[in-house]
Formats: structure tokens, C-alpha cells, sequence
């Protein structure tokens, strides 16, 4: 919801924007809280528990530079030292050690160790100055990791008096049942974790928990059981088996366990499992290939039972929505391979934010199976049926990059001579290397890539962005040119150009595609949301797609969530 527009009168108060900001961070669903700040501070841009919900819910979502860049923006204004309200000034204080912890997880060696010191310091000065019992047990567990024992068990010692002193809730008893850990009482720390989960907790407080105990069992050596006294939501990502033929599915959950299901919406039985998910209570969240309408038309339109199932479904406001691409047949290969991956993808990421391991649902004529999620996606690539289309108008999923150079058009007419012997030359170089590069045409210092392996795609991104330094070292170019890459993946034909007499690809989402690249920063690769989740289904933890908001594309082309690529650093 864009208000920017809106007159003063109908605006949504600071409140009421802050009710729905903390409602969307309940469910553990970061990137809507994180969206839903952005707008409110366009109405309310000196609101600092806002701000605050936007940098925890990048936190949150993993996406630590954008986390740390308004963090650090908010503290050298000034305006966290000038703080009156004392809750969110020591939420704030608490958000400070957070993110320094988060920075030494994504460090090595004595980097890694300075952060954990210094974040626990951040928390020790906060307890000092607020004495919240949260800021002490966060104290204590960074002094931990660490190394500083005896610190550690002071401030566990302490954040355990306290919360025992306090009324009985859910994050009391989590406190207490880490301060437990850290002390050394694995059996005290179960029992108070049974508590814990009694209090209902919601998905974002069960899953802050989970991801922190987790940790700080590892460094207490804990048995690797501990965490199940406190379960997380369960999150599962539904294949239909070609062979389903049935018009009805009845499944059940415990009604104190939460379900959140993702899977792709293509056939009749991916319908009525979305349907029996839903009225089973779970949260449904689901990949169509094109436009409901079209996908209703050319599906569901011959069974009015069937078209009126997909409509409710589609109408439900507990069910999320995500396109593969706007236009097409559902049926192609690339629509089907693509719903699949991503609605994985999607399951992966969220249960990665949950804390939770997702789960495989399979339907069958006699129920329903569970399994542990495939460690890749070669088995949606073996149940791919190739449609008997002619080959010219068929769509094949393809990784679209674009790129371009900053700094280029300063260039001189020689040194650009030498940017093109030394940077293009060097693109050449990388893409000789990547055996899936189908296509690949420059424009000055423009490069558009077509690939059909969504990893290699990522790879070449990278190296892509290794040759600038080298090369205009090289050439004697100026040393601040800088490189932005965007990278999408979506269904493209190919055809023949006559002008040029050589093959090229086309569609809308190489249109797409074209429009991210110049809202990039420089330095950056951001990719959109499609390519994020079907990259975490084609090699899930192998990279950090860092959520940085929804991003206008250039040429009024509309808006689209984007992520900032990274690499995973290895644990030391």
C-alpha cells in the first residue's frame, strides 16, 4: 500500500502503521515487516520505533548490510543518544550487540572474535545502563563465544535472578532456560524450554529462541536433542505425484502447531492439496506460472467446481501469491520447472528464518507422506514432462543477467580502446569458462548473458566483477569504475534475429531483467525474488540472497522485491 499520495487526514497513525509492522514480524514474515516500514516512515520519517522494526527485520531476514547501513546512519545523527522513550531505547541498545554478533557469524578467526567481544560489550553497556534481564542473558552468551568464561556465568547468573523474579511469560522462561544452558544444567534447561512452549509463543519469538539456543548449545556441548522441548512451526513445500487423481484430500494438524505450505499451483492436484492445507488451518502460500485469470482459463474453465475452488483459493487473504512470469501457457516446461523451484525455494528460505527444518508433503490415494526436503532439485527436473509444442514456441527457463559499468562514459576515446581489450576482453575470458552461456552480447560497457544453469549464472556474476579491478589495472584505467550486475530467471524463446543473422533470446523477462539493472547500486548484484528461491532450490545454503525491499524498475516498469547476492563464508 503506496499512502505517499494519500492527504494527511487518511493516513495510518504511527500506531496503527506499527500494529500491522509487528503483526507481519509475529508470523516470522520479516520481508513484509521490513516493506511495511518503508512505507511508514514515508509518513512518519522521524518515527524511531519504526526505524527500529525496519533494521529488525532485516536482521531478521538475514539481510545484515542493509541492517548495518541504517543502523549506523541512525547512530551517527545522533538521535539513538536522544532517545526519551526508555523501552525503545534500550531495544535499541539490544539491537546494537544483535548486529554485532550477526557480523562476527559472517567473519573468520580473530575478525570473528573481535565481534563476538565487541557485541558482547554493546549488550554488557546496555544492561549497565537499562538493566534489562534480555540485554544480560545476550551479554552472557556473546562473553561465551567469546571466550570469557567467567564473564559469561556473571551474567547468566544474573539475567537467571531476574527473570525468575519477574511474572511468569514466555520470554522469561526461554531466558531462564538459556541462562540454564550457559550455567551448565541441560536438565533444568529442558524443563523450563517445556514451559516455554506452553506459552504459545509466536512463529518470529519461537524462532529468535530457536536460532539462539541452538547456538549456545553447540558451545556448551548440549544434547543435540535440547531443542525439541520447544518445537517451531512446521513448514512444508507439497509435490503432487503425476499419478494423483483424486478430487478430494482430508488432512489434519495439531491445533497448538502452526503450518505454513508452499508449492506450485499448476494442475488439479496441486488445487486440492493448496485447499486441504488451507481448511486444515495451514498458511498457504503459492507459485502460479502466469496471471490467475489466465491460468484459470486455461486450466479450470472446462469444471465449474474446479474453477470455483481455484477462485475462493485464490480470493483467500490467508494465501500468498507469486508469479513466475505474467504471460504464458502453464503448461511449458519452464512454468512448470519454475512453479516448482521457487515454491521450494520459498519453503527453504522461510524455514530457514523459522528455525525449523522444512519438510516434503506427497500426497497419495491413501493419504499423505512426510520426508526430509531433497538436497537439491534434480527430482523436479526428472518429473519434468516436455510439452509436444513445435520447438520455436516453446519457453525454456533460463538465469538473465545484465550489466553495466560505471564510470565508462568518462572514459577517453584510447583509454576506452584499452577498456575494451582489458574489461571485455576479460568478460570474454569468463564466459569461455561457464559451458552454460548460451548468449552474450556487449554495448559499449553494456553486457547482457543468457545461461540455462542458475548456478553458473551466480558464478559468473561473481567473477564478472573480479575482472574490473584486474582489468583497469592492467589498461591504466581510472580506479574507481564500478560494476553493476542484475540477474532474474524466467521462461524466453529464441529466435533468429536477421539483422545481426544469429540466434538471440527474447520475453518478457528479459524486458524485465533490462529494467532492474539500472536501479542496481554499483558494486552490487541484486537478483529478484524469483531467482533468490529457485537458486536456494537448486543449491540450498551455497549462498545469501540479503533482502533489501521492494525496488522501482527503471522506465516506470512497476516494482519488484530484490535481494543483494553474496557468498556463504565458511566457518573458521
Amino acid at each position: 500500500m503506496d499512502t505517499s499520495s494519500q492527504p494527511d487526514s487518511v493516513k495510518p497513525t504511527e500506531t496503527q502503521w506499527l500494529t500491522r509492522i509487528k503483526a507481519a514480524r509475529r508470523q516470522g514474515n520479516h520481508l513484509v515487516a521490513f516493506d511495511l516500514s518503508e512505507q511508514a516512515l514515508k509518513d512518519w520519517p522521524d518515527a524511531l520505533a519504526i526505524a527500529y522494526e525496519a533494521i529488525l527485520a532485516l536482521a531478521r531476514a538475514g539481510a545484515l548490510a542493509g541492517a548495518l547501513t541504517k543502523y549506523n546512519k541512525l547512530l551517527a545523527s545522533g538521535q539513538l543518544d536522544r532517545i526519551a522513550d526508555q523501552n525503545l531505547a534500550t531495544d535499541f541498545a539490544g539491537l546494537g550487540g544483535r548486529l554485532f554478533k550477526d557480523l562476527a557469524a559472517r567473519s573468520q578467526g580473530d575478525e570473528a572474535r573481535g565481534h563476538r567481544l565487541t557485541s558482547a560489550m554493546a549488550y554488557k553497556t546496555g544492561f549497565d545502563h537499562f538493566g534489562a534481564y534480555y540485554l544480560a542473558i545476550n551479554a552472557a552468551s556473546m562473553f561465551l563465544a567469546a571466550g570469557h568464561a567467567d564473564q559469561a556465568h556473571e551474567y547468566a547468573a544474573i539475567a537467571q535472578q531476574q527473570a525468575a523474579a519477574e511474572t511468569a511469560s514466555y520470554w522469561s522462561t526461554a531466558t531462564l532456560a538459556e541462562a540454564a544452558l550457559i550455567l551448565g544444567d541441560f536438565t533444568a534447561a529442558g524443563s523450563y524450554l517445556d514451559s516455554a512452549a506452553g506459552f504459545g509463543a509466536d512463529y518470529d519469538s519461537l524462532a529468535s529462541t530457536r536460532r539462539q539456543l541452538a547456538w549456545v548449545a553447540a558451545l556448551v556441548d548440549a544434547p543435540g536433542n535440547i531443542l525439541d522441548h520447544l518445537p517451531g512451526p512446521m513448514v512444508l513445500n507439497w509435490r503432487a505425484p503425476p499419478n494423483f487423481g483424486a478430487q478430494t484430500l482430508a488432512l489434519e494438524f495439531a491445533k497448538d502447531h502452526g503450518v505454513l505450505a508452499f508449492g506450485p499451483l499448476l494442475s488439479t492436484a496441486d488445487l486440492i492439496i493448496a485447499r486441504a492445507l488451507l481448511d486444515a488451518g495451514a498458511m498457504v502460500h503459492v507459485v502460479l506460472p502466469n496471471k490467475p485469470e489466465i491460468l484459470g482459463e486455461q486450466v479450470f474453465s472446462a469444471n465449474p467446481e474446479l474453477r470455483q475452488i481455484f477462485n475462493g483459493l485464490i480470493a483467500d487473504e490467508r494465501v500468498n501469491m507469486m508469479l513466475v512470469t505474467d504471460q504464458g501457457a502453464p503448461f511449458e516446461p519452464a512454468a512448470s520447472l519454475l512453479c516448482a523451484q521457487q515454491a521450494r525455494g520459498l519453503a527453504l528460505l522461510r524455514a530457514q528464518s523459522l528455525a525449523v527444518t522444512p519438510l516434503l508433503l506427497v500426497p497419495a490415494e491413501n493419504g499423505v507422506t512426510y520426508s526430509t526436503m531433497p538436497p537439491d532439485d534434480s527430482d523436479l527436473h526428472a518429473a519434468l514432462v516436455v510439452a509436444d509444442v513445435p520447438a520455436n514456441r516453446l519457453r525454456k527457463p533460463h538465469a538473465i543477467l545484465f550489466g553495466d559499468v560505471h564510470g565508462f562514459s568518462n572514459l577517453t576515446e584510447f583509454e576506452q580502446l584499452e577498456f575494451l581489450e582489458h574489461i571485455i576482453g576479460g568478460f570474454a575470458d569468463v564466459l569461455a569458462q561457464i559451458k552454460s552461456a548460451e548468449y552474450a552480447e556487449t554495448a559499449g560497457d553494456g553486457l547482457f548473458i543468457v545461461l540455462s544453469n542458475l548456478v553458473d549464472a551466480v558464478e559468473c556474476s561473481f567473477a564478472l566483477h573480479a575482472v574490473l579491478p584486474k582489468g583497469a589495472a592492467a589498461g591504466g584505467l581510472p580506479h574507481d569504475l564500478g560494476m553493476r550486475i542484475s540477474a532474474h530467471v524466467g521462461p524466453l524463446y529464441k529466435r533468429l534475429d536477421r539483422v545481426i543473422d544469429r540466434e538471440k533470446f527474447c520475453g518478457m523477462e528479459v524486458v524485465r531483467t533490462a529494467r532492474i539493472e539500472p536501479v542496481t547500486p554499483v558494486g552490487e548484484i541484486y537478483v529478484t525474488e524469483q531467482f533468490a528461491t529457485a537458486l536456494a532450490c537448486a543449491a540450498p545454503g551455497a549462498f545469501i540472497c540479503e533482502y533489501v525491499g521492494i525496488q522501482p524498475m527503471a522506465k516506470k516498469y512497476g516494482e519488484c522485491r530484490m535481494y543483494s547476492l553474496r557468498r556463504v563464508i565458511a566457518s573458521p
